[in-house]
């Protein structure tokens, strides 16, 4: 039994956490009714941890004191977040995370109920209309029940989080009309009550006991009783703005839409909004800061409007053919903003977004550039196709992308990066023989000069090759991406 936590302990309790959401993931979207019947908050709640999760067992992560773990994790989860709940649950973190920071000792007992307490601050904050029966509401019940015990016994508190939440989540029905309604408890709180669930048997040692999934059969006739009409759009965006310029990022959302949640700090934010306007919800960071990753998903079946949603402003897409050697760093394009699509369904996959203007870079020969050419040209978008040679040029390009340029200064500003970036395959190897066989390609494309290396590569791989760098190359800026399906490849580039 745990008397503190430790870094340790905070990554078991991601890992355990993401294992648990997957066993209780099809039983949460059962629950789903609230803000809108769409079923997919236990996915939401999985998808948004499985980005911090996934980083536990990298071997740098695995060295990281509490205070790097937890922030570093958190922030994953900011950066990760999917819906509203996920929104919220990184929030939540977040406030654990600050918390546990900033403690001089091995956090116990009062230190995990003043992180509940910090969490549940922040979630709140983060709502622009908070509303009872939620995983709010679960979360809040948790952090005060831990506060009335006031105990600095770890394992007390911890099991009196997870009592006092469980016993939150069956009141849910009576606190939200349209849960009791449907006869059903909040599917958000749910995915509360597995996390500190998952807590308590960190703590207390034992082995992860994970929950036996029972799908719910909500009444969902009863959920449309009052005739309401949900938000055509499900928008989600990270925003690069000061921390001031939210309060009213938030207050403008709520006019155009609900569900509005804007979770992060220190200049990153991710904002969640259901909306008619698509267009407006962009616009709108786009005032208050630089919006990027844009996501707008269509929500259940909204032929009743009318008219179409307005472009939404210039896109990057990337053109990648399932299970090419880019299709590598597709999550690592998701992440910078970028929209990675099939060279074959480039039309379908890009016209729902309503770009104004779109940048679409392609990875493959000269017939697959035609056909994409083809596909944009038929969009009302106006659209620069810009082929590349390599994943690596790929990145380059995304690299200088500037949505504040003209169109055709942008695209030409990428091809240009593209072009000059000299690159290399080097592998498949082992690992002592593909980090000396990257140093020594390196010198070679470094002949003809060159100030920034990029490594594309398992994270240890891209570590070794850094450090060679730093310690007989200081002149130059090396730039590592670590992807862990190049387990014996290293992509290289040099600008």
């Amino acid at each position: 039994m745990l008397e503190s936590l430790d870094a340790d302990a905070v990554r078991r309790w991601y890992r355990w956490g993401l294992s648990a959401l997957e066993a209780a993931r099809a039983e949460i979207d059962s629950l789903n009714v609230f803000p809108v019947a769409d079923a997919d908050t236990g996915t939401n709640l999985y998808l948004t941890l499985r980005s911090a999760a996934e980083a536990a067992d990298d071997e740098r992560a695995q060295q990281a004191d509490l205070a790097v773990t937890a922030t570093t994790m958190a922030r994953l989860c900011l950066l990760g977040a999917r819906g509203s709940s996920g929104v919220i649950l990184s929030q939540l973190l977040r406030g654990v995370a600050d918390v546990l920071a900033e403690q001089r000792r091995p956090p116990r007992g009062r230190a995990l109920t003043l992180a509940l307490e910090r969490a549940v601050e922040l979630a709140y904050g983060a709502v622009s209309q908070p509303v009872e029966g939620t995983m709010l509401t679960v979360a809040r019940a948790a952090a005060e029940a831990a506060r009335a015990i006031d105990s600095d016994d770890l394992a007390v508190v911890v099991d009196t989080a997870a009592a006092a939440a469980r016993d939150a989540l069956a009141l849910t029905p009576s606190q939200l009309d349209v849960l009791g309604r449907a006869g059903v408890v909040d599917a958000g709180g749910r995915g509360i009550v597995v996390l500190l669930d998952v807590l308590k048997a960190v703590v207390d040692g034992h082995e992860l006991p994970l929950p036996v999934a029972v799908l719910a059969e909500p009444m969902l006739d009863g959920c449309d009783a009052d005739g309401s009409q949900d938000p055509a759009y499900e928008v989600m965006y990270l925003i690069d703005a000061d921390d001031q310029r939210i309060p009213g990022l938030r207050a403008a959302l709520d006019e155009i839409g609900d569900s509005v949640v804007v979770s992060g700090g220190d200049g990153l934010w991710n904002v969640h909004v259901h909306t008619d306007n698509a267009a407006a919800a962009v616009d709108l960071g786009a005032v208050a800061g630089v919006p990027h990753d844009v996501r707008v998903t269509e929500i259940g079946d909204h032929s009743r409007l009318a008219r179409e949603m307005p472009p939404i402003g210039r896109l990057v897409a990337v053109a990648l053919a399932p299970g090419s050697a880019g299709s590598a760093i597709h999550g690592v394009l998701s992440n910078a903003g970028v929209h990675v699509v099939d060279p074959g369904s480039v039309g379908d996959a890009l016209a729902p977004l309503r770009a104004a203007e779109l940048v679409v870079l392609v990875d493959g020969g000269p017939s697959v550039a035609s056909s994409v050419q083809q596909a944009v040209d038929a969009l009302p978008a106006a659209a620069v196709v810009v082929q590349v040679a390599a994943p690596v040029q790929l990145l380059s390009a995304v690299a200088v992308h500037d949505p504040h340029r003209p169109l055709a200064d942008d695209a030409a500003a990428m091809a240009h990066a593209a072009a000059h970036t000299r690159h290399i395959t080097v592998g498949p190897a082992a690992a002592d023989a593909l980090c000396a066989d990257a140093l020594r390609e390196l010198d070679r494309l470094l002949a003809d000069g060159g100030e920034l290396i990029t490594v594309v590569s398992a994270a240890a791989i891209g570590a070794r090759i850094a450090d060679e760098l730093a310690a007989t190359r200081a002149d130059l800026d090396v730039n590592q991406i670590a992807v862990e399906s190049l387990d014996s490849v290293v992509w290289l580039g040099v600008e």
